[in-house]
């Protein structure tokens, strides 16, 4: 790619910063464990189930989209959207001890895109901070951009709203992911559907990606995919040897399963499927992967529903994304995905999803240790399985486990609970 020596020099430091001591060293299992993963799901009943501890949300009624995420320091940080009459807001507030901060409103509109799926997101550093959210752009369903703001903490301030996609094209941009690059820089990588609506007639959904400064100035852009499932989430994590970026792929055939691409001596990898499901589908099955990393080693966890079998699946990899381990099954029949992946401190993989085994959905986790074996599964908490309760999504600091989700019992309104896994 064009500008390659430019582009290396801006993610190197952050490549070296994933690969210091702070995350210790990758326990021995890993290591072996591609040589080694069995590809099972483990029935057998964990010894115990974590504590859970539902903690007091900062967000007001009416609130939805929540998303929780730390800092290096051990900070975190719950994201959510609250809506009145006519209007959206995005706010956030951030955990000190078992007390949230005031809330601080990032952007506030009256024209933004609103959806279940696509929801905003809230990205931060020591460096800085970095938020998006949709905005309509035209009066098609489906018309909107993305719009993001860039928090500087040596300037203490929010950029002007910047739009990281320059096509100009009304059409759907959204499905974001937002990571850390350092020196105050912020990696995005996006769906873009600039070619879906052509002179010749519906194109394609295409992934690109981009880095953008303190400021909210363009970097570097890439077109990464020319062919993407229209509406999965994307997912991007910092592994030692730089950012990794997953997502669902779509065949010629329609074979929808995840792939990833990973940045490396100074360009983006060709992307490659995680495995090789090999899930037929018409239609955008709306359920995205996750990807968590620590160091060398990358946890993929994701939704599939081959021949009508739903099912979690969860892959590793010791080699910061460049070799995984056969799936690991971590749940079925009875899931309707909605996943998020999470590694702890000591090396144990999280993997929430929801089950609808029972009358009202249950938002699960479950915990394997590096080696790909199941320690325990827990019930965080009875929700809804309705498009209204969102995604859950979690976040580790150390080997506590937070996750929010979207209570609709009583109308919408933010959740956040604590899983503490060390109770016996």
């Amino acid at each position: 790619m064009k500008d390659a020596v430019k582009e290396r020099a801006i993610l190197r430091p952050l490549i070296s910063e994933a690969s210091t001591a702070k995350y210790g060293a990758i326990p021995g299992a890993c290591r072996r464990l591609l040589a080694g993963v069995v590809s099972a799901w483990v029935l057998l009943t964990p010894a115990h189930a974590a504590d859970v501890e539902l903690l007091p949300s900062p967000a007001a009624k009416n609130s939805s989209l929540s998303r929780v995420v730390s800092d290096k320091s051990g900070n975190l940080y719950l994201s959510w959207v609250t809506q009145t009459e006519g209007s959206a807001s995005l706010y956030y507030s951030t955990l000190n001890e078992t007390r949230w901060s005031e809330p601080q409103l990032v952007s506030q509109g009256e024209d933004w895109f609103i959806n279940w799926a696509d929801f905003p997101v809230l990205s931060v550093s020591a460096e800085n901070k970095a938020a998006h959210w949709l905005r309509m752009s035209a009066e098609g369903s489906y018309d909107y951009d993305i719009d993001a703001r860039f928090y500087d903490a040596q300037t203490d301030s929010w950029s002007d709203t910047i739009t990281p996609h320059k096509d100009g094209v009304s059409a759907e941009h959204g499905f974001v992911s937002m990571l850390p690059v350092g020196n105050g820089n912020t990696l995005m990588s996006w769906l873009d559907g600039r070619n879906t609506k052509t002179e010749a007639g519906y194109g394609e959904m295409t992934l690109r990606a981009g880095i953008f400064s303190a400021r909210g100035e363009t970097l570097s852009e890439w077109e990464l995919d020319a062919r993407v499932c229209d509406c999965c989430q994307t997912g991007a994590a910092m592994s030692a040897a730089g950012p990794v970026i997953v997502y669902r792929d779509r065949s010629g055939g329609e074979i929808r399963d995840i792939y990833i691409t990973r940045y490396a001596n100074g360009d983006w990898t060709p992307p490659v499927a995680i495995h090789d499901d090999q899930w037929e589908i018409a239609g955008c099955p709306v359920n995205g992967p996750s990807v968590a990393a620590q160091g060398d080693f990358v946890a993929v966890g994701w939704f599939t529903a081959k021949d009508d079998s739903p099912k979690v699946q969860l892959a590793v990899s010791t080699d910061s994304g460049e070799h995984f381990s056969a799936p690991i099954r971590v749940s079925g029949p009875d899931t309707i995905g909605r996943i998020d992946t999470a590694i702890l401190a000591n090396g144990q993989v999280a993997v929430s999803w929801l089950d609808t085994s029972d009358e009202a959905a249950q938002l699960t986790v479950s915990r394997f240790s590096a080696g790909g074996s199941l320690i325990d599964t827990t019930v965080v908490a009875r929700t809804s399985a309705s498009r209204r309760s969102g995604f859950p999504i979690m976040e580790t600091i150390g080997d506590d486990l937070f996750v929010t989700w979207t209570d609709i019992s009583e109308g919408p309104e933010v959740r956040v609970a604590r899983v503490d896994f060390a109770s016996p």
